[in-house]
């Protein structure tokens, strides 16, 4: 099977946002950070949608599979690289385009606090889809003045996760600042109905609910 083939809803809206992006003003560097099975990666080279796709990940083992996948794409075009995406090194000449998806938001942050300390002249744009802990990511962004440019909710596998187009510090212009909360709410849709009272819910509610359900479970097992 073609894996650029087995994109899901979220991968897709990633994959739509970057067409778009690069048919305005196009990006000669994409950066597939924690690129995982490559497939997001594969389907921007397919579409030849950069001057050079740049595959990162921790681990070697999966980029070593990587390198086997990419067999009939032009070297290039693609650069495979086994590191923290906090240790990357951007040519200050081009503009570039980081896509953090499938972290969580804890260690975007790190990322992103790392990469931006590094490259404080370098224009660096962000596509953030964080897998958890978004909350996170989000105050960060907004105590940086990070602009936001693009925000969405995509939902697969009766999970929401949230879609973020950032430009970094360094880009100019009057973009709205971050905010808290994701502010892309289909009042008719069930799902992003249940993903805003779950990340709404109050700390306190999710830890008595918690004590409840372990007293049930004790209560069936005696």
């Amino acid at each position: 099977m073609n894996p650029s083939s087995r994109l899901g809803p979220r991968l897709n809206s990633i994959l739509e946002l970057v067409t778009l992006l690069q048919q305005q003003t196009p990006y000669p560097y994409i950066w597939d950070c924690g690129c995982d099975h490559g497939y997001l990666g594969i389907k921007i080279l397919a579409e030849n949608l950069c001057e050079k796709l740049v595959f990162v990940d921790q681990q070697a083992h999966i980029i070593e599979q990587l390198s086997n996948k990419l067999a009939p794409f032009s070297t290039g075009k693609h650069e495979l690289i086994a590191a923290d995406a906090g240790e990357l090194c951007f040519d200050s000449q081009h503009r570039h385009l980081v896509i953090l998806a499938g972290v969580g938001g804890e260690n975007m942050v790190r990322i992103i606090s790392a990469m931006e300390h590094k490259h404080p002249d370098v224009q660096i744009d962000y596509i953030f889809c964080p897998s958890s802990n978004q909350n996170a990511l989000r105050k960060y962004l907004a105590a940086e003045n990070f602009g936001l440019v693009f925000e969405s909710l995509t939902c697969e596998n009766r999970r929401c996760y949230e879609i973020l187009f950032c430009q970094g510090k360094t880009a100019t212009g009057d973009l709205p600042r971050v905010s808290l909360s994701c502010e892309m709410w289909e009042a008719d849709n069930p799902d992003h109905q249940h993903y805003l009272n779950k990340i709404n819910a109050p700390r306190h509610s999710k830890k008595s609910m918690s004590k409840k359900l372990r007293r049930k479970q004790k209560a069936l097992v005696n």
